[in-house]
């Protein structure tokens, strides 16, 4: 199976945890109409707090949200990218992209490595960096996980491409008024690596919105405006191997010059 159908759940999230989780819930059950292999929710669906705060809304998984995706995934039979929540673990608290299967097993845990201190914001404050990248394989698909600022940092998508990985899924709350960041980023990590790059955004006054999907090319095939809604997307991903086999940058990469510093 090389063909697949992604939904992205753009939301805009309130004060309030319960009302958000139905508002997504509830957008998760309309694109279940469109028969996709893989739905995507953004980063902090649920809640969106300052990093101090985070504890104050933080759970181990297993959690009430996490048992409540599961039964979303098994209840759809649709694999799910449940965004983001605040997990509390080893001592700390880590904002974590969970992934559910079709029967609604959770199949990884993915814990935000590039911690968002720039732009005089400070997750550091109230988050504990992670120290893994993780790679899953779901209905033939191989895909790699990353959350928002990750996307600055080219290695961490390089080292998903030669894991393997066809696309990279990517929950965010990408903050106003860096649009146009978050389309270069998109694009380029999706270029550099001849890979499909899904970024699932949230929206409203402080978001960017427009969550959307590169091509191995570089290309955007799909973007949603500012609008709470649904981005539906098909990828062939026999067009990862095309690519590169007309512009194999993996093969003419050079480790054998020094280069000065």
């Amino acid at each position: 199976m090389n063909r697949y159908r992604l939904c992205a759940v753009q939301v805009e999230t309130g004060r309030s945890p319960e009302e958000n989780r139905q508002k997504a819930f509830d957008l998760c059950r309309q694109a279940a109409g469109m028969e996709p292999d893989f739905i995507v929710l953004p980063e902090m669906f649920e809640i969106v707090v300052p990093p101090k705060k985070a504890s104050q809304h933080a759970t181990s998984i297993p959690s009430t949200l996490t048992d409540e995706l599961g039964r979303l995934a098994r209840e759809l039979s649709i694999n799910i990218i449940g965004g983001t929540l605040f997990e509390e673990a080893e001592g700390g608290i880590y904002n974590s992209a969970v992934v559910f299967d079709r029967g609604g097993k959770l199949r990884g845990i993915y814990r935000k490595m590039h911690l968002f201190d720039a732009f005089d914001y400070h997750e550091s404050e109230g988050i504990r960096r992670g120290e893994e990248p993780l790679v899953v394989e779901l209905d033939g698909l191989t895909f790699g996980m990353a959350v928002c600022y990750d996307i600055r940092f080219p290695e961490l998508f390089r080292y998903y491409a030669l894991q393997g990985a066809q696309i990279v899924f990517l929950p965010s709350a990408f903050f106003q008024p860096n649009h146009d960041h978050w389309q270069l980023t998109i694009r380029s990590r999706a270029l550099d690596n001849g890979i499909f790059v899904m970024g699932c955004n949230q929206t409203g006054k402080r978001f960017v919105g427009r969550s959307m999907v590169a091509d191995p090319w570089g290309v955007v095939i799909g973007s949603l405006g500012m609008e709470v809604g649904i981005l539906t997307v098909d990828i062939d991903c026999d067009r990862v191997d095309s690519t590169r086999e007309k512009l194999p940058f993996l093969v003419n990469r050079r480790f054998d010059v020094q280069l000065s510093k």
